[in-house]
């Protein structure tokens, strides 16, 4: 499984009710990704990742598509 598809496959799993969503779905929006399930989802990609989340960088920039969050996680998981 690639780093895309665990990335989704999480996610689907803090709301498992969540219609379905592409690379370029607006998670907040859609009400996919709330302030909690977003906390939820940093400490998993931090663990899963083995990577730190700046504070700084919790933006809608990095985190408001699936895509946004892979190239986010690609970059730091590269620079380590």
């Amino acid at each position: 499984m690639d780093m895309q598809d665990q990335v989704y496959q999480f996610i689907k799993t803090l709301k498992p009710n969540a219609p379905d969503f592409d690379v370029d779905s607006n998670l907040q929006e859609n009400e996919i990704l709330d302030s909690v399930a977003m906390m939820e989802f940093v400490l998993w990609s931090e663990e899963t990742f083995d990577f730190l989340v700046d504070t700084d960088d919790l933006t809608p920039e990095n985190f408001s598509t699936l895509g946004n969050i892979v190239a986010y996680i690609n970059k730091n998981v590269n620079r380590a």
